[in-house]
């Protein structure tokens, strides 16, 4: 099951979209956040993540109603004519939505965060040999994460 419901979408962002739209926006989201609906039914991904992933599909369905060419412009990095300069925020600013983007950048495994690595004489904290930084479905599960005491 989609993260986001046509009802959902309609009470974020106060748009209707169309199944299709939802399923494509659903389908772009998995690309950008390194995940899938799968870890989500299969409960290993948190309330909170989801409820993020949740409004990330909203608003780039939202979103790609109001921009049909999504998949037709082209891609650059600035662009300027007439005395008019435009330049991207981001590389993917022609794919994926401003507020979509802002919700995937809030996802656990999307932060930056503090590792600590056992200093040379043996003592103090360490790395877990098994971490997977870029896993979402072993991330919200570890118990083993502290910040970083300064």
């Amino acid at each position: 099951m989609s993260w986001a419901s046509i009802a959902d979408t309609q009470s974020i962002t106060k748009t209707t979209v169309d199944q299709d739209t939802l399923d494509a926006a659903q389908f772009l989201i998995e690309i950008f956040t390194d995940t899938t609906e799968d870890s989500s039914d299969r409960g290993l991904i948190s309330t909170k993540n989801l409820r993020l992933l949740r409004g990330a599909v909203a608003y780039q369905a939202a979103w790609m109603t109001a921009h049909p060419d999504q998949f037709t412009n082209a891609d650059f990095e600035s662009f300027q004519m007439d005395g008019l300069s435009v330049t991207r925020n981001h590389a993917n600013s022609g794919l994926l939505a401003p507020m979509a983007k802002r919700c995937i950048d809030r996802l656990s495994w999307k932060r930056n965060r503090n590792t600590y690595i056992r200093p040379m004489g043996g003592r103090g904290n360490y790395l877990p040999p098994t971490l997977n930084t870029t896993s979402a479905d072993l991330d919200d599960s570890r118990t083993d994460w502290r910040p970083l005491d300064c």
